[in-house]
């Protein structure tokens, strides 16, 4: 059979350079996207406000305070008679609880110093043989204070908006409650400054939910200082 030989030209180098090759239109386009893209972000970074926040601790505190009677046998000759039932409404003035010292003929009578509702409870503070007693009165009135940082306390000012969320109803069921600062406390209280907060719609949260009134809530707050634009807050980071 007769040797066939193929004379193909060895053009690997033009095809290299025509695959490798791009149209100066596309370059051109290209580098226009990019230049419109960072022009639109840097105007939108310019545009928008966002605020800087300070976060705190936040405390609902009723100026109704529940009254409490704590008592345990040491000495067995000594008793204690509760003189009122669980979940029994007392007044100011009636006796809760009677002890007994009969070694000294004494009798010591604890009366209620509140009105309101009382929680017998067995077995507190680890230890299984003692007693409490609760006088929870209704609660009309209350009060939010914060617990600042040192760090950053000194942008808070009056008027400013705050955002509290409270640890006994999650945010992200219950919502969080609205308010703003009243009255800062110019000085500094174990390592914290405080600030009064009125809240505007009581404790309805923002997604309509009205939370019971109980003599003391915890949770947290945020504190909407003054507005920064986005681009100073990242062109702020890098110098």
């Amino acid at each position: 059979m007769p040797d066939i030989t193929l004379n193909i030209p060895d053009r690997s180098d033009e095809m290299q350079e025509i695959i490798g090759y791009i149209p100066n239109w596309v370059i051109r386009w290209g580098v226009s996207i990019i230049i419109v893209s960072l022009v639109i972000i840097l105007m939108t970074s310019v545009m928008i406000q966002y605020p800087d926040s300070l976060t705190a601790k936040a405390l609902i505190n009723a100026r109704e305070q529940p009254q409490k009677v704590t008592w345990f046998t040491t000495d067995p000759s000594v008793t204690y008679e509760p003189m009122v039932k669980d979940a029994q409404n007392v007044v100011v003035g009636d006796t809760l609880v009677l002890e007994n010292d009969p070694k000294n003929q004494k009798v010591n009578v604890l009366k209620a110093r509140v009105s309101g509702r009382t929680y017998l409870l067995k077995g507190v503070d680890n230890n299984p043989k003692a007693w409490m007693l609760l006088v929870v009165p209704k609660v009309n009135n209350f009060e939010v204070q914060l617990k600042l940082p040192i760090n950053g306390a000194g942008k808070v000012k009056k008027g400013q908006r705050v955002l509290v969320r409270l640890d006994a109803y999650p945010h992200d069921e219950f919502g969080f409650l609205e308010g703003e600062i009243t009255e800062m406390v110019p000085v500094s209280i174990d390592n914290y400054y405080r600030a009064n907060v009125k809240l505007t719609n009581g404790l309805v949260t923002n997604v309509g939910k009205t939370l019971p009134i109980q003599p003391l809530l915890q949770g947290s707050a945020e504190i909407m200082l003054d507005d920064k634009r986005l681009s100073q807050r990242i062109f702020g980071t890098l110098f």
